[in-house]
């Protein structure tokens, strides 16, 4: 969307060459008005200093902007490390149950309400029976949160000690780059996470070879689900491009359900033993 519609608005943009604090900084111009980060990424996880960045902006004047889908307002509170406005794909964890198609974004009121604005005059408006399946899904987001945590970390971990896989990026492993700056600013990990598949085991097989979890673009619900970063999400992207950000062919991407943790990994493990 940045890419090839931010042009046809008179917008113009820069992407950040790392994730360090500098990196952003190095990307400021005389025009910037806007910081826009996600942590955790998608698909990588990759962490950002969240804190770091919202400080960076405010002492330039610029709004910082963050998509916090994949930690959830439970896992991560922005707002309270100083960001400006907070996006989430309600259809993910805040709506929990792959029914709804829904957003929603919170932060400083004079900002908001400009956001409301324009939502008024493009027409981007809920359902009265969306507003109702959203709002009964939040009753258990906590809850339904602590369990997808728990969930992940046994499954990263385990994951992660499997000759079959060749790497885990969940930033609850300690052997994941940014794991102090995510313990430091982070309540819980998530529920996401993503494995590099060793050697040459063809990642379309493997999603075959699964039983219980599905392969599907959503996430976020109650049921685990898998797909293949490099034919979905990342399909548009060219391969050299996607080498370059460490998106591999063999790298899959995992969204943690509310399944029994031991059949969720027994699943994952006959996958790779077929």
């Amino acid at each position: 969307m940045v890419q090839e519609e931010f042009s046809k608005y008179g917008i113009s943009y820069s992407f950040a060459k790392g994730t360090e604090i500098s990196d952003f900084e190095n990307e400021i111009k005389a025009n910037t008005k806007v910081i826009y980060i996600e942590t955790p990424s998608n698909p990588l996880l990759n962490i950002i200093d969240v804190h770091g960045v919202a400080k960076l902006a405010k002492e330039k004047g610029l709004v910082s902007m963050i998509d916090n889908t994949f930690a959830s307002p439970i896992n991560q509170t922005p707002l309270d490390l100083g960001v400006d406005l907070v996006i989430h794909s309600a259809t993910k964890y805040l709506g929990g149950h792959s029914d709804i198609s829904a957003g929603a974004v919170a932060g400083r009121k004079e900002l908001v309400d400009k956001v409301m604005f324009k939502g008024r005059n493009l027409g981007g408006n809920l359902s009265d029976f969306m507003c109702f399946l959203l709002e009964r899904s939040m009753k258990t987001l906590a809850l339904r949160i602590e369990k997808h945590n728990e969930n992940a970390q046994f499954i990263a971990e385990n994951l992660s000690e499997n000759p079959m896989v060749k790497k885990v990026y969940y930033p609850g492993l300690t052997s994941h780059k940014n794991h102090r700056i995510a313990k430091a600013q982070m309540n819980g990990f998530g529920g996401m996470l993503s494995f590099d598949l060793a050697g040459d085991f063809d990642a379309k097989v493997y999603q075959k070879n699964l039983k219980m979890i599905r392969s599907s673009m959503s996430l976020a619900g109650i049921e685990s689900t898998i797909i293949q970063p490099s034919l979905t999400s990342h399909a548009l992207m060219s391969s050299e491009k996607r080498m370059k950000l460490g998106i591999s062919d063999n790298l899959l991407r995992l969204s943690v359900g509310l399944e029994n943790k031991e059949d969720i990994l027994a699943d994952l493990t006959q996958a790779l033993n077929i």
